[in-house]
């Protein structure tokens, strides 16, 4: 049975894979302990004074910087949230195959580093750079097929070309921590974490997208329900969504007054407002929601409620962003579970414990 802590869940031990518990995302960053961890393959150990970065393929310059070549040049600061494209899977029904997360895959950091703008634009790309593959140190077996996969990911130039993706050797003013990519990890912001490869070792700019084995695994693959026209789609930006982080599930709280809590946040521009319901979607109120603290973070909300009626309540929350987009009472079921934001449900009791 994986451990759990004060700080994180731990669901997987090798590969490391842990949650937050949801009562600490009541901050605007979260520390380093307590920030989600998802690998999919063991922490490779790597000595800086042996590492280099290549970036090489369609560059009329090919770069091979050191750690310290990094550390020098100028840096960019950013707040990012982070979401594991795989998180809130276990709420799906039927189940989809993956880790099962509940809704704890999300944490916000501030990261700093060099963009990757500057990187490219020192290595100059060629007429024909479309895309550039990311890859990683960390390596592991396909559990299918049984052979050696190595972690990697290829971005659009033009999502690279945000001064704000960086290649990332800071995480709340403090060096990467090894579960987090140490010595440096791309961090694309907006994106679901799949694609802010840890760890890396090799960049290469190309011609065309890459169909490796983890680009092709992070889609959404749909149930056909017989309809060949089925849209399979990549994972990029992340949903709309909001989460209630106090009361927890399960809580048994005294008759009276009570403040619930929750975080918002979307890939697709700021929350504009966010609503809760504590009678099973018969009424539905806007809560009272933080001004954005930055492009890439969440946003914090908070309602009153006062729980008069004894017995058992369901809490949810809803939230709407700046494009329009809602939070769906349920998301589309896929077969990997993937870009979950179904509104949350929090189960509750109202009872006199004195």
């Amino acid at each position: 049975m994986p451990d759990s802590s004060d700080d994180l869940n731990v669901l997987s031990e090798d590969p490391l894979c842990a949650a937050v518990y949801l009562p600490n995302l009541d901050v605007p960053i979260v520390p380093n302990e307590r920030h989600f961890i998802r690998s999919h393959f063991p922490a490779p150990q790597i000595d800086t004074a042996n590492w280099s970065l290549p970036v090489t393929g369609e560059v009329n310059n090919p770069l091979d910087l050191s750690y310290d070549d990094l550390l020098q040049m100028p840096s960019h600061e950013v707040v990012n949230l982070m979401e594991c494209a795989g998180n809130s899977r276990s709420t799906m029904q039927p189940p989809a195959e993956g880790v099962q997360w509940d809704n704890g895959a999300v944490s916000v950091s501030g990261w700093k580093g060099v963009s990757v703008k500057m990187i490219l634009e020192q290595a100059g790309l060629t007429t024909a750079a479309t895309d550039v593959l990311f890859q990683g140190t960390d390596r592991g077996t396909e559990p299918h097929s049984g052979r050696e996969l190595i972690y990697a990911m290829s971005v659009p130039i033009e999502k690279l070309l945000d001064p704000d993706t960086l290649l990332a050797y800071e995480m709340n003013g403090e060096t990467l921590p090894k579960d987090h990519g140490f010595p440096i990890r791309l961090m694309v912001p907006g994106w679901y974490g799949m694609a802010s490869v840890k760890w890396l070792d090799t960049i290469t700019v190309m011609e065309h997208p890459n169909k490796g084995f983890h680009e092709m695994d992070y889609r959404i693959f749909p149930a056909t329900d017989g309809n060949n026209d089925a849209k399979v789609e990549r994972v990029t930006s992340l949903k709309v969504k909001s989460l209630i982080s106090t009361p927890s599930k399960g809580n048994i709280l005294e008759p009276g007054s009570h403040t619930i809590k929750g975080v918002a946040w979307s890939g697709d521009g700021h929350i504009s407002k966010v609503e809760v319901s504590t009678d099973d979607d018969r009424t539905w109120r806007e809560a009272r929601l933080e001004e954005p603290s930055g492009t890439y973070s969440w946003q914090h909300w908070e309602i009153d409620w006062e729980a008069n009626n004894i017995g058992h309540s369901l809490l949810r929350s809803r939230a709407t962003d700046s494009s329009g987009n809602v939070q769906p009472m349920l998301a589309t079921w896929n077969f990997r579970g993937y870009q979950v934001n179904s509104i949350h449900s929090v189960p509750i009791t109202i009872r006199k414990t004195s």
